[in-house]
């Protein structure tokens, strides 16, 4: 039996289309095979701002608002994927650098992405140690896992 292939897909800017897409791949690929030969980790990552910013009072809480909306998406993501809490991470910092930090952390085969956050992951070094990634616009890569 081959080790599970661990896919990370990252929420920022994702669609409720893509999250459908996502689900009946995954749908159709656990329904083809008995056991599971997947698994799913999501990833947030919530943009880092300067500590300078934290003196004004109303960014303290523009902060705290995008923090609570960021860990309700990915809470409801990872509800209609079936993802448990524990693969589900809520990082701060910057998109391509945690991201691909996190993909190596967990030894990710793929990273699904939205083609934005895909362009500013290509911009990374690191990224060459990805075996491989798809966009959420292109799932038919997946049913090929």
């Amino acid at each position: 039996m081959d080790k599970k292939k661990q896919v990370l897909v990252l929420t920022n800017a994702i669609t409720e289309e893509e999250v459908a897409q996502i689900k009946n791949a995954f749908q159709a690929k656990f329904s083809a095979h008995t056991e599971a030969d997947i698994k799913l980790s999501l990833v947030h990552v919530v943009p880092h701002l300067p500590t300078c910013y934290f003196n004004i009072p109303s960014m303290g809480l523009l902060v705290e608002k995008y923090y609570d909306e960021a860990k309700e998406s990915l809470l409801e993501v990872g509800k209609h994927l079936n993802v448990a809490k524990k693969d589900q991470w809520l990082i701060c910092g910057k998109i391509r650098t945690e991201v691909l930090r996190l993909a190596n952390k967990l030894n990710s085969s793929f990273i699904l992405a939205s083609a934005q956050q895909i362009q500013e992951l290509h911009r990374s070094l690191f990224f060459k140690n990805i075996h491989q990634y798809a966009l959420i616009k292109g799932i038919n890569q997946l049913k090929q896992l």
